[in-house]
């Protein structure tokens, strides 16, 4: 299923993945497919169920991004992400 997703966000964003991982290599591959997921919309809770983790696990993903991307507390990730 995480293949299927995987390829399927690569057919409708071709460059994000390679853009995402020039500007921040050491993102993990699971902080790589919360990107993914939150650059098409996805809520905290729709995530913690695809990834089967918890939304609190959800949240601290989002904190390490947010935290290897530089970003001030007044700067939205999402936004952030979509500029990839």
């Amino acid at each position: 299923m995480i293949m299927s997703f995987i390829h399927n966000f690569n057919n409708n964003n071709p460059k994000f993945l390679k853009n995402l991982l020039g500007a921040f290599p050491s993102l993990t591959h699971r902080e790589l497919l919360m990107c993914m997921y939150l650059k098409i919309n996805y809520s905290s809770i729709e995530i913690s169920k695809l990834m089967n983790i918890s939304k609190s696990s959800v949240d601290s993903y989002r904190h390490r991004v947010r935290k290897k991307m530089k970003l001030k507390r007044s700067e939205s990730l999402i936004s952030h992400l979509n500029k990839f």
